[in-house]
Parts: C-alpha cells; sequence; structure tokens
C-alpha cells in the first residue's frame, strides 16, 4: 500500500533506528512483540471466531426483545426499518470494529494508538462490558432457576398458591372467566368478600380452580369483580422467583435470596471455567452454545405451527401497517435493537477481531454474521408468534393479550405457553437451557472484552491471565449481589436503562468521528486493503455509510433518546426515588466521561500551539501498525504526510 513513493506498511526491515527506539540492532524488539502476541493467544479455528461472534451477536434480545418490538411497532414495518439500519449502520459499524481489532491486534483500549486522543472510547467501552457483565448474569441466573424449577412433576408457574388469590391468581385453564366475590364459611372460618377464579352457573353454583377442587361453593348474592387477573406466571415471577418489593426504598432491599444467589453462583463458575484459558477454552466451548439453540428454536418451530391458532399469531408478526412507517419512534426502536443485538460499540467485536489472524477474510465473516443476526430473529419471532397464537387459542383471548415484553416474554408469557404442551417439562427445560447457553455466549464477549482490555494495557499480566478470570469472576458474583434481592429487578433497570442505553449511543458516535473523520475514512479503507488484498465493494457504499450515515444518523438518535427522555416508572404513576434516577444518572456519566477526559488530558499535556498540539495527539503513534509481524517502525514524517486524517487536513 503507498502513497507517492512510500510503503505505508513495508514489511521490509528499516536500518537501524536508535533515535526512535522501536528496533534494536538485534531486532529484539520484534522478538518481544511476537512473543506478547504468542502469549495473548489466538482462535483455534475460524470457525471458533465465526461461532463466538455469532453466539455474542445472537442473543437473549433476538428471543425475547425483538419479536414483541415488531408486534409492537407495525410488524413487517418494523423489520423493514430493522433491515434498512442494519444496511445503514449495523452492517458497516460491525464490520469497521472487526477490521480495527484483526487489522492492529489489539483490543479496545489498545487499538486506539490509531488515534490516541479517542482512547477513552476505548475505556468506556471496557467499564459498559464490566457492568453489563455484572447484570447480564442476574438473568441468566433467572434462567437457571426456572432451569430447574422446570424437572418438578407439577410446573410451579401452572398453579395458583394460597396466598395468590387475594391478588387476583388465575391458572392459565381459566384466563378468559372473571372473577367473583363473595363471602363464604370454611372449616369454621369465616372469608369475607373473598375472590377467586371461579364459574358461575345457572344454580349459582361455582367450581375453584385446581386448588380447592374439590370443594363446591355456593354464590349468594354473586357480582363480577372489576379488577384484572393476574396470570399465575406473572406473580410465581414476581413472588417465588425474585420476590419483588412494591417499593425501591433503602429499608426494602433485604438481604440476597439465596436460591437466587446460587443460582448466580452456579452461573459464575460456568462462565469462569469456560474462559480460564480466554479464547482458547471459549473458542471450543462455543461449538455447543452457538449452536444448540438453533436446534431447539427449529424444533419449537415445528411444534408451535402445528399448535391450533398458530397462524394468527403469525399474522399478528407479519403482517405490516405501513404508516408505521412514518413513525420515528419505529425508527428509534429498531435502531435499538439493533445496537443490542449486534453488540456494536461494546468493545467484544473489536476484542474478537483482535484474536484473528492477520490475512482471515474478516469481510466475509462480517457479512455472513450480520445476516445470522437477522435471520435469529426472524426465526425467534415465529417461535414466539405461532406458539402465542395457539395459547390465544386455547384460552380464548387475542394474541396481544398473552404477547408480552421482556422478562415478561421469557419468563411469565412463554413459560404459561409451555406448560400447555404435552410432557411440557420437557419443553419448559430445553427452552430455559437454550436461554441459559444464548446468554452465556454474549457473557464471555463482556467478560473477556474487560479482561483484553487489561492484559493489552499490562501486557505482563497475560501469565496470570487464569487467576484474572477467578478474581474478576468473585469480584462480579459479589457486585452483582445486590441485583438478587428482593428489590433487584429495580436494580437490574437500572442498570441497563442507564448503562447500556445513552451511553452505548453516545460512544457509538464518537467512535465512528474518532475512526473515519479523524483517522480518515481514505485511510481506514487502505488498511483494510492492505489486510484484505482488495478492497471491500462497493468501495463507495462502505465510504458513505461510515462517513455519513453512521455518524449522523447515530447522533441523531442519541440527541431524540435525550429530549424523549421519560423517567422510570415502578407502575403506572409510580416513578422510581429520586435517588435511584440520580445513581442512574452517575452511572451514565461514569461510561460518557472518560472521552472527554482522556482527549483533554492528552490536549493540555501536548507541546506547541492550540492546532499542533490537536495534530499531535490526533496522529497514529509509533506502536499503530498491522498485526501481520511485520516491522512496525515509526513512519518518516514524508509517510505521515501522506495519510490522511486530522494530522493532514488538506486530505479530509
Amino acid at each position: 500500500m503507498t502513497v507517492g513513493n512510500y510503503d505505508l506498511w513495508d514489511r521490509k526491515r528499516p536500518p537501524v533506528q536508535e533515535t526512535q527506539g522501536v528496533v534494536s540492532a538485534n531486532g529484539s524488539r520484534d522478538t518481544l512483540e511476537m512473543d506478547e502476541q504468542e502469549d495473548r493467544g489466538q482462535w483455534g479455528s475460524k470457525w471458533e471466531f465465526i461461532l463466538s461472534c455469532v453466539g455474542l451477536s445472537v442473543g437473549l434480545g433476538n428471543v425475547w426483545r425483538f419479536p414483541y418490538l415488531a408486534y409492537e411497532n407495525g410488524g413487517a414495518a418494523f423489520v423493514i426499518a430493522y433491515l434498512i439500519l442494519q444496511f445503514l449502520i449495523g452492517k458497516p459499524m460491525y464490520f469497521m470494529e472487526l477490521v480495527m481489532g484483526q487489522f492492529s491486534g489489539k483490543g479496545p483500549t489498545s487499538v486506539w494508538n490509531m488515534n490516541p486522543s479517542a482512547k477513552g472510547i476505548g475505556i468506556s467501552m471496557m467499564l459498559i462490558s464490566l457492568v453489563v457483565a455484572i447484570y447480564y448474569n442476574v438473568i441468566m441466573a433467572y434462567t437457571l432457576f426456572y432451569f430447574f424449577s422446570s424437572m418438578q412433576a407439577t410446573l410451579p408457574w401452572t398453579e395458583c398458591q394460597p396466598e395468590w388469590y387475594s391478588l387476583g391468581c388465575v391458572e392459565q385453564t381459566t384466563k378468559n372467566i372473571p372473577y367473583c366475590s363473595y363471602n363464604m364459611t370454611e372449616n369454621e372460618l369465616l372469608y369475607t368478600n373473598q375472590s377467586r377464579p371461579c364459574r358461575c352457573f345457572e344454580n349459582s353454583t361455582f367450581h375453584q380452580s385446581s386448588y380447592f377442587s374439590q370443594f363446591d361453593f355456593n354464590c349468594t348474592n354473586t357480582t363480577w369483580k372489576g379488577d384484572k387477573p393476574v396470570a399465575v406466571a406473572q406473580l410465581f415471577f414476581e413472588k417465588d422467583v425474585i420476590e419483588k418489593t412494591e417499593t425501591l426504598a433503602a429499608d426494602k432491599m433485604g438481604p440476597p435470596l439465596w436460591r437466587l444467589a446460587l443460582c448466580l453462583l452456579l452461573s459464575w463458575i460456568i462462565v469462569v471455567c469456560c474462559l480460564i484459558k480466554g479464547v482458547k477454552s471459549s473458542g471450543k466451548v462455543v461449538y455447543f452454545t452457538a449452536t444448540f439453540p438453533y436446534v431447539i428454536l427449529l424444533i419449537l418451530l415445528v411444534r408451535g405451527a402445528t399448535l391450533d391458532g398458530a397462524i394468527d399469531g403469525v399474522i399478528y408478526f407479519i403482517v405490516p401497517e405501513w404508516s408505521k412507517l412514518l413513525d420515528l419512534k419505529v425508527w428509534v426502536a429498531a435502531a435499538g435493537q439493533m445496537f443490542f443485538s449486534l453488540s456494536v460499540s461494546f468493545g467484544g467485536i473489536i476484542m474478537f477481531g483482535s484474536y484473528n489472524k492477520f490475512k482471515n477474510n474478516v469481510y466475509g465473516d462480517a457479512m455472513l454474521i450480520a445476516v445470522m443476526d437477522v435471520v435469529t430473529s426472524l426465526i425467534a419471532g415465529f417461535v414466539i408468534f405461532t406458539t402465542f397464537g395457539g395459547m390465544a387459542k386455547n384460552i380464548g383471548v387475542e394474541v396481544q393479550d398473552v404477547a408480552k415484553s421482556g422478562y415478561g416474554l421469557a419468563f411469565v408469557a412463554y413459560p404459561e405457553a409451555l406448560s400447555q404442551l404435552p410432557v411440557s417439562q420437557l419443553w419448559a427445560v430445553l427452552f430455559f437451557f437454550m436461554l441459559f447457553t444464548l446468554g452465556l455466549d454474549s457473557e464471555f464477549a463482556l467478560l473477556e472484552t474487560f479482561l483484553t482490555c487489561i492484559q493489552d494495557e499490562f501486557p505482563s499480566t497475560r501469565k496470570y491471565k487464569s487467576y484474572m478470570c477467578v478474581g474478576m469472576g468473585i469480584i462480579c458474583f459479589f457486585l452483582a449481589l445486590p441485583c438478587v434481592t428482593p428489590a433487584g429487578d429495580y436494580v437490574v433497570t437500572i442498570m441497563d436503562h442507564f448503562g447500556a442505553d445513552f451511553s452505548v449511543l453516545f460512544v457509538a458516535a464518537c467512535e465512528c468521528v474518532a475512526v473515519m473523520w479523524v483517522y480518515g475514512a481514505p485511510r481506514f479503507m487502505r488498511d483494510v486493503e492492505y489486510m484484505l488484498g482488495y478492497p471491500p465493494r462497493p468501495k463507495y457504499y462502505w465510504l458513505f455509510c461510515w462517513v455519513v450515515c453512521a455518524p449522523i444518523l447515530i447522533s441523531l438518535l442519541f440527541v431524540y433518546r435525550m429530549v424523549q427522555y421519560t423517567p422510570l416508572k415502578i407502575s403506572d404513576g409510580v416513578e422510581y426515588p429520586e435517588y435511584a434516577q440520580t445513581i442512574g444518572w452517575i452511572l451514565t456519566c461514569f461510561f460518557m466521561c472518560p472521552i472527554p477526559i482522556f482527549f483533554i488530558y492528552k490536549f493540555i499535556t501536548a507541546e506547541g500551539p492550540p492546532l499542533e498540539r490537536l495534530r499531535t495527539i490526533t496522529r497514529p503513534n509509533d506502536s499503530w501498525g498491522p498485526n501481520d509481524g511485520s516491522d512496525k517502525y515509526a513512519l518518516s514524517p514524508p509517510q505521515r504526510e501522506g495519510k490522511y486524517g486530522i494530522d493532514n487536513p488538506s486530505h479530509m
């Protein structure tokens, strides 16, 4: 790759450069760099890399978030918006991050040798990944809890407990039955104005749910209760699994719930064991964890398609409301799902790319992974809504009455649907094990991103990789304990809303500007061509998306989210306490502040006039170069001037 008469990444050994201190006469620096790279590790095969990327991109969000967002935002209209944003933002950014990691062989922090002023972006990615890893494993602990609960003779979310009737508990077989209020005497105890699911017949006799099936009660002066019934699966999740408190008051936090704490501990033990050798060990695990979910999804898809009423669910999922494409909220929802799904700007993609061989065809890999992400989301959508269609038909309600989002989909609506299938315990075990494996792949990437950043900044720590992994697992377990208290659901919501929402958009916008506007898109394109041997085609599509679409659209999305921000709510009309909102915004600032802080620090410590300082801190440093075993000696001044970016504004 040449500029003028100079080869930017000359493979030939240059003359001894004592002043630069980069290459010694005996080539000792080369040996040091190669030793460090060997200690750093590489993927055992191309498939380990691809499956790890698929596991990162295809996570819990594809199963519990994408289907509901599609239904809520116009069905196929949402899918179209999602595909357009994938084409303009998601795929280009995914490819960009893979190139950054593979070209340099560095993780999210050290890769910014390309633009030292932007190192704060890598720090932000590292911090976001750590915090998300902490609460993400809590959700995985939920899936383990349900996994073990599914092995009982009777699924525990199918029967109301006695103390739940006063809360409006109703089992799925009577979900369409209104409530009766009545007075009764049972075992010489007087129950006044009680309410339980019942059927009132002409003779004023009604039959209780299965728990009281041995009794017949006479309804006198029966009146229909107007309160909305509460599904037993929802009460099981809120009252038995997470034991959710009514408020987020500090004195209501309570101690960790021992059953969830044990599930959390088991989840962290599994994660640490799989990551104990870094990508060398996790790369072997993904052969199972990245493929098993597809097997289960396909089995559930076939089973769901055979249910009576499945077509009703499919119609709700795919029938487009074209007017929704004119609604900005639909595009915002699609963009949010795109970031959530592909995991761009979390650092994991850069980290995975950095363990690749230099000549790996990262272009084809990026295209394959982006397609797999979309296909998986669509398959999950059909799985969810064929099942919900059958469930709605069975209990005599509309599909929208059983469709929920987030926790509600994974731990309320779908468990209800599974309980209606023959051999429901088997389907429940498979489903929740699938959810756990989906989360496991993402958790690998989140924790490994943090560890890679530390090891890249301090190479001497690589010899203690296993100890660092165990140590971080222990620390993260204890940091996650507040998330498994009775108020833990609120804590997880705050961490997710403030930690992985505004912050990621801000980081993504800064990342695009730092790479494509400062380092320079033409310079970046030449790096790609040097690494692959050919430029990505079509060239101007990539340049247009990198330089114009991605930074501008992401910035607009960030501004829109800030302007349209509404406080988190515990329930209708009840907002989170002010102290909780404050903690959330502090968390957001904690993630975003490294970017301006590092830039200001670099600028202040640089020498010369302001413009010269700006050029100095945005110019690639001496250690930036290709990770192909060639000499990474400092570029001569003419070579620097031949490169594009802010260090040579005339070429911008």
